[in-house]
């Protein structure tokens, strides 16, 4: 009984954290269209060009804001397959996502939206979220 109560409970906790990852994706698009961008597309042709003129600390950080985008799809993926070893490629994002402040509970962009003047509420909620990530991947994954 245990091994099934802890296999229900995997499961769970990779559809939550694999459905927030999409939730994010969608948001991601919707911004972009809104915006009159093509997803990711113009996003990437906006770095290399902005790439082209300044160099240095913006190189390394433009790399490390698209590998978190391409980690976020992988694990979105991986989560909802429930792969095994999705809880390290989560562990390894989570500093990446305190300091581009993309949050693992991706409602949280939504209320950054709605409430600007909130910025260290929603700093605070952005720690705690990935808190919450570590443990329930530590936990139960």
């Amino acid at each position: 009984m245990k091994f099934a109560e802890t296999t229900s409970k995997r499961s769970m906790i990779c559809l939550v954290w694999g459905g927030l990852d999409a939730f994010y994706i969608v948001w991601y698009c919707i911004n972009s269209w809104l915006g009159g961008r093509t997803p990711y597309l113009s996003d990437l042709s906006s770095t290399i060009a902005l790439l082209e003129h300044q160099g240095g600390v913006n190189v390394a950080t433009a790399l490390l804001s698209w590998t978190l985008q391409l980690s976020i799809i992988l694990s979105c993926f991986m989560f909802l397959l429930r792969a095994r070893g999705v809880k390290y490629l989560a562990y390894g994002q989570i500093p990446f996502r305190l300091f581009f402040l993309i949050p693992s509970i991706s409602a949280l962009l939504l209320a950054a939206q709605l409430l600007p003047g909130l910025s260290v509420v929603l700093l605070t909620m952005i720690i705690v979220s990935e808190a919450l990530k570590a443990w329930s991947m530590w936990k139960f994954a």
